[in-house]
């Protein structure tokens, strides 16, 4: 009941910036991909070599170079689709605007769940649904041995913000070569600001070395075996380039939703998506806090 009070529309909802979506690339939509896909990653390391028959000046000449060998680190890895949701109940009487309602809910939530499950791989309240995620301590094979969850590599356990940020970037340097992604929970946001180690550039938050950052209240902080950190602590995660797959808005239909027993509609909206990145995955506990100096 609204009252003698006039119904006016509440403010509009706009998301945070810097989020996981458009951190990611968006690949054309292959078929079948809500059963989860499957892609090569080829990691490079290389190496140099030179020609034994090069003149040398000074003392005595260069030995035979060593063989040329397999450089290119080279599997087949996979990701995990889940859905998220959102419900509205309401009386039938209601039933016009329900489905608008519920996927307008789900467009103020979707990211924010979406983030969570990523940084967890917790869907549904059950860990190891979502496939890969950041905070992982263990492999994951599925039956046919492809890869779908790598172990956190530990670039550092502690310290301060810029040192920490640092060595993960180098880490990721060493594995990847390319811009990467760096993730971080946006408590320690302010950190990194505070020690000018991330920039926006034309709308982009980057780290001064030029990784793409993501920020988000829902990422926890946690550790790769899913501890919550220390106060005035936080894990930041890095990968390679981020990919994201995601399905166009499903809403239930009336003749599916009544629930007789309550006489209320149930009306859901939902959305399915599918994230992975390539290479590496690195971990890295930081310590809080603004510089002193």
């Amino acid at each position: 009941m609204a009252g003698v009070r006039p119904i006016v529309n509440p403010p509009a909802f706009a998301p945070l910036p810097y989020g996981l979506w458009d951190a990611a690339e968006h690949p054309t939509l292959p078929a079948h991909w809500q059963q989860g896909v499957t892609w090569i990653d080829r990691c490079p390391v290389g190496d140099t070599t030179y020609d034994e028959c090069l003149t040398v000046t000074g003392a005595g000449s260069p030995p035979e170079p060593p063989a040329k060998t397999d450089n290119v680190v080279q599997e087949f890895r996979g990701a995990t689709a889940f859905t998220v949701f959102a419900e509205f109940d309401c009386s039938p009487v209601g039933l016009s605007d329900a489905a608008t309602i519920a996927e307008e809910s789900l467009s103020r939530i979707e990211h924010a769940q979406v983030e969570a499950a990523f940084w967890t791989g917790a869907a549904g309240g059950q860990p190891g649904i979502v496939l890969p995620h950041l905070a992982s301590d263990a492999e994951v094979l599925d039956s046919n041995g492809i890869v779908l969850q790598t172990v956190a590599t530990v670039a550092v356990t502690g310290g301060d913000v810029a040192t920490v940020l640092g060595l993960l970037e180098d880490a990721l340097d060493d594995c990847y070569g390319g811009e990467g992604v760096v993730y971080i929970p946006r408590f320690a946001l302010p950190t990194f600001v505070a020690s000018l180690l991330v920039q926006v550039v034309d709308g982009v938050l980057r780290t001064m070395s030029g990784n793409r950052v993501v920020v988000s209240g829902d990422f926890p902080g946690t550790s790769p075996a899913g501890a919550s950190p220390a106060a005035g602590t936080s894990w930041i995660y890095a990968t390679g380039p981020l990919f994201a797959y995601r399905s166009e808005v499903f809403a239930t239909q009336t003749r599916e939703s009544f629930d007789r027993a309550e006489n209320t509609m149930k009306m859901i909206a939902e959305r399915t998506y599918v994230l992975g990145f390539s290479c590496c995955l690195i971990a890295a506990l930081v310590d809080l806090g603004v510089p002193t100096a």
